[in-house]
């Protein structure tokens, strides 16, 4: 089950990239990081507040050690949306996803070094099938005149991909301390009174009022397709038999998601050479599901 939870995880990853790609036309980072943070947190009301669903998560149940230990989980996040915006904001959706290839990299080395997880060698070699495919995806950037190692999007898309990825790896340590509706209804607020901490600065320096952006109903989705998203997630890392590093790679479902819907909302270039991608990228995940 926490295979198929990773692939849900990675489907509504995909519709979240999109959203974010729709809710970044004509904006700045900032409002988009705080309202998208708020609409998340408004989620998570009816759990934390009423007894309306047939799960609750209690208000005051943490202390402040456990939520000192949740904060680094807030800022780590809070940090790679304002990344990972800025260069989405610059990049088509379909490169973007790609240059979060070395993603899988990075959470396999930390779930190695934290977890000591092995993989076998048939999921290896998907592993490095996925990672060569999102790599190729990249390269094909080039033709959009995106120069990989001289492209800031690109550098602020790695970057934020390493904290996602460091996130992933402490999310695996934070279940094993805390219940894990716990670890996101609350860590949500963390992220929404973080943003607003950034959101109040740059309202003033702009010295106007209002919203701070052009609305979009994109805007609200990408928070609620990010608490759904993490909810399913969490479904998968509670599981003890999961591995971070190989629900690393399933959530990069979320690349072809995003592709087949780009290709029709954004008119996305060089669609031939992408699509031979994505199908070696789906041979490489179903070696690495079947390869255990």
């Amino acid at each position: 089950m926490w295979i198929a939870y990773g692939l849900g995880a990675g489907v509504m990853l995909g519709l979240y990239d999109v959203w974010t790609k729709k809710a970044m036309t004509d904006n700045d980072v900032i409002p988009v990081v705080m309202w998208s943070s708020l609409f998340g947190a408004l989620v998570w009301v009816p759990v934390l507040f009423t007894g309306a669903l047939p799960i609750h998560v209690d208000p005051l149940g943490l202390s402040l050690r456990e939520h000192a230990l949740l904060l680094p989980k807030g800022v780590a996040m809070t940090a790679s949306w304002i990344l990972a915006y800025q260069a989405v904001r610059e990049l088509p959706v379909s490169i973007a996803g790609a240059v979060r290839a070395s993603g899988p990299l990075w959470t396999l080395a930390g779930g190695f070094v934290m977890f000591r997880e092995l993989l076998t060698p048939m999921q290896f070699l998907g592993l490095m099938i996925t990672v060569c495919s999102y790599y190729v995806l990249s390269v094909i950037g080039r033709k959009e005149g995106i120069v990989v190692f001289r492209s800031t999007p690109v550098l602020l898309m790695l970057s934020a991909t390493v904290l996602s990825a460091v996130t992933t790896v402490y999310d695996k340590y934070l279940v094993i301390q805390l219940p894990t509706l716990a670890i996101q209804a609350h860590s949500a607020f963390q992220r929404f009174v973080l943003s607003v901490l950034l959101f109040v600065p740059y309202m003033l320096r702009r010295g106007g009022g209002g919203m701070g952006l052009r609305w979009s109903w994109a805007v609200p989705l990408v928070g609620i397709s990010w608490v759904l998203a993490e909810l399913i997630y969490f479904h998968a890392i509670a599981d003890p038999h999961a591995l971070v590093s190989l629900l690393s790679v399933l959530r990069r479902t979320s690349l072809i998601v995003a592709f087949l819907l780009s290709a029709f909302l954004f008119r996305e270039a060089n669609l031939p050479q992408k699509t031979l991608m994505i199908l070696v990228l789906v041979v490489g995940m179903a070696i690495l599901i079947l390869g255990r």
